[in-house]
């Protein structure tokens, strides 16, 4: 029997938290994957192979070379970190609909991720203490020509305020919390970087702001399972 291959094209793939995650699941399931990750931005830590290019006319004209997608279109024009900014009628970018009148099109099956503002279907939810991170970075996830089941949210133990877990965005910082006291994580590591390194269970980015921006592999991961088992 020949062996299954993947190929996913991920778009704005930002330094490859996602494209990693979906990397471990085809290794989980014994697929080969070649993964491709576009963005409008260079990303010389991306781990796979990478084009500098317009996320929607990539996928435009190429989107037939591939099995399987993923988008996280920027999230600034939806998060709870820029609001402040936004206020200031500051105008970020923002193709997350146009994405995914594309996906849709193609009839290939795809993931879209995104904060929890930003108008997109929660089909799956996810958090990182559901597998054991220490970072909480809720995310939805709106599923592309496929369905999957979304998993129980379980009830969260601790907090950021009481040192369970680190907030990462922003420039390596620790966070302060409601009452002005920056909070030093209980499992702290030598420094701020590596600290939020070990919470998201990311070891080959090496820029705080990547970090900030990147989503733990881990959800893609429990994702791509799925994803690649039945699509």
């Amino acid at each position: 029997m020949s062996q299954k291959v993947i190929k996913l094209l991920d778009l704005c793939c930002k330094a490859g938290g996602c494209s990693m995650g979906y990397h471990k699941a085809a290794l989980d399931l014994g697929y080969k994957i070649e993964i491709t990750g576009i963005d409008i931005e260079p990303q010389a830590n991306y781990p796979f192979e990478f084009v500098q290019a317009d996320a929607v006319e990539f996928l435009k004209s190429n989107w037939q070379d591939y099995t399987h997608l993923h988008a996280s279109p920027p999230c600034q024009e939806y998060s709870v970190s820029t609001a402040h900014l936004r206020q200031k009628v500051k105008i970020y970018r923002d193709n997350l609909d146009e994405l995914r009148e594309l996906m849709q099109k193609t009839g290939l099956p795809g993931v879209i991720e995104n904060v929890p503002n930003a108008p997109l279907r929660p089909d799956i939810v996810l958090r990182g203490d559901m597998f054991g991170l220490k970072v909480l970075r809720k995310r939805h996830f709106e599923l592309v020509n496929w369905w999957a089941m979304n998993p129980v949210m379980p009830k969260k133990n601790g907090s950021v305020a009481e040192g369970d877990y680190v907030s990462v965005y922003g420039k390596c910082g620790i966070k302060k919390s409601g009452k002005g006291k920056a909070v030093q994580p209980k499992f702290k590591k030598r420094t701020i970087k590596e600290t939020w390194k070990y919470a998201m269970g990311i070891d080959w980015i090496t820029r705080d702001e990547e970090l900030a921006e990147a989503i733990p592999p881990e959800y893609t991961r429990f994702i791509g399972r799925e994803f690649f088992r039945t699509s």
